[in-house]
């Protein structure tokens, strides 16, 4: 077991440019404040002052890291060079890894909670935003996802600070979507719906977990996260503003050839091939969850935010017939009409769902217009039915019916179904998705640095003092 010392003083200090006195590097930098009394995280103080005034753009101009080939293949995109890890960095990581693997030590850790639990989960997002061997990445967001979980803190970079509210956007069965200003930066803000202190508290809680998820994603046919604001009782997901909307309306005002729509399915199936590559369900998959970037590229949004509406049982949906498990009854595989839970196998269902919509241009089973009538379809084992489109492309139209499989285990994983996407006859329409970035994945790093102080490390010796001397006894200087 990995042991820290109990009478700490005098403690070490390192000789880092960065090094500061303990409480204003480990604990809250005295500037200005943001986010006081958010719940889901201790106050605190954050600065708003930058070598740099400007936000990042939201939709165009991140295009530096190219992360595709020029046939759309997909391929691997290092982190920005100014993310060179430090000694500081470097000697902590070497210290957690240990930590991580020893049994007893991990437990301790997990047992922090208060000022300890957030001094930590700031520092576990500090760390991911460096690039680590893919083991050591592994293990640092599973334990700020663990430590998120039991504490109910998210780390406080995630709270975004002077969010106003503009036009009103979209409206949900549980959110509502606005357009909304940041430092003069269009963003997008989903606000929940909640309506009553208990669910507010279910709220916080599950956005947490979610934001600790969204905010480790990076990948360009994902919808980037930046962070949470806290708007009086509700809570808001703010993200980068998207003006061409979800690829359901844009078609409609927009119609694109057979080509272009192909590239779309193409984009779909990276991003949800990505996400099951992290773990991640995303248990909503449709068209109304897919955008459209400037550059024409498919973007997933609200990855994961189906366990939210499954966690705030009490909220009386408003279009709840409508709705399983936390989806949309029409993209819904047949296991979670019969009580069952999302999985990667029911998001693959609702992927083929997306296609057949993105192929035919129309909904799946848009001829029965009542919800009884399309679960009733759907546990006999009907599937929408093909169009000219399907015939014009057997091979994905193939794709399509695997992935709508009645045995779960018998679809498609989506590694497969992007492999399958790149045959021949489909390469050239799927290459499309791939010929620009949006953003790299330097992104949410960078609007972070733009709204808060730069980052600065712990020593080995504060950081066991945090854990195994107990958090309580620091003196935190406001």
């Amino acid at each position: 077991m990995l042991t820290g010392p109990r009478n700490p003083s005098p403690r070490p200090r390192t000789t880092s440019p960065h090094s500061y006195s303990l409480h204003r590097r480990f604990l809250f930098v005295p500037t200005s404040e943001a986010g006081v009394g958010s719940p889901g995280l201790l106050p605190r103080k954050v600065s708003i002052s930058s070598t740099s005034t400007e936000l990042p753009s939201s939709d165009l101009d991140y295009r530096e890291a190219d992360t595709w080939s020029d046939d759309g293949r997909e391929i691997d995109s290092p982190l920005p060079s100014e993310n060179n890890i430090t000694a500081d960095a470097s000697a902590i990581m070497g210290w957690l890894d240990g930590l991580f693997r020893d049994g007893a030590s991990y437990d301790k850790f997990l047992a922090c909670r208060g000022t300890a639990a957030q001094q930590l989960l700031d520092l576990l997002q500090d760390l991911l935003d460096y690039e680590w061997s893919s083991i050591s990445r592994r293990r640092l967001f599973a334990a700020l996802r663990r430590l998120s979980r039991v504490s109910g803190f998210h780390p406080r970079c995630f709270a975004l600070p002077h969010l106003e509210l503009g036009e009103h956007v979209a409206g949900g069965s549980f959110s509502d979507v606005y357009k909304a200003s940041l430092r003069g930066q269009s963003v997008a803000a989903k606000v929940v719906r909640v309506f009553n202190k208990t669910e507010v508290d279910a709220a916080v809680k599950n956005f947490a977990q979610e934001a600790v998820i969204w905010r480790q994603l990076s990948h360009p046919n994902l919808l980037p996260f930046f962070g949470l604001y806290y708007l009086g009782q509700r809570v808001c997901l703010v993200s980068p503003w998207i003006k061409n909307g979800d690829i359901h309306t844009f078609l409609k005002n927009h119609p694109c050839d057979i080509d272009r729509r192909i590239s779309f399915i193409s984009g779909v199936a990276l991003g949800v091939k990505h996400l099951h590559a992290k773990d991640v369900v995303h248990g909503d998959l449709k068209t109304a969850n897919v955008f459209v970037t400037s550059s024409f590229r498919a973007c997933i949004a609200d990855f994961g935010l189906s366990s939210i509406v499954i966690g705030l049982s009490s909220i009386q949906l408003t279009n709840s017939s409508t709705r399983a498990r936390g989806g949309t009854l029409r993209y819904q595989a047949p296991e979670l009409l019969k009580g069952g839970h999302n999985n990667s196998e029911s998001d693959i269902f609702a992927l083929a769902c997306v296609a057949y919509e993105l192929l035919t241009e129309k909904l799946p089973f848009q001829e029965l217009r009542s919800p009884h009538a399309v679960i009733t379809a759907v546990l006999v084992g009907s599937r929408p039915s093909p169009t000219a489109s399907c015939a014009s492309h057997p091979a994905l139209w193939d794709l399509i019916q695997d992935c709508w499989q009645e045995q779960p285990e018998m679809r498609p994983t989506a590694a497969q179904i992007v492999e399958r996407l790149r045959i021949p006859a489909l390469q050239a329409s799927a290459a499309l998705s791939g010929s620009t970035t949006d953003w790299d994945d330097t992104l949410t790093s960078r609007f972070r640095r733009s709204l808060h102080a730069e980052r600065s490390f712990p020593t080995v010796a504060e950081l066991e003092y945090v854990i195994f001397g107990g958090a309580d006894v620091l003196t935190i200087n406001h």
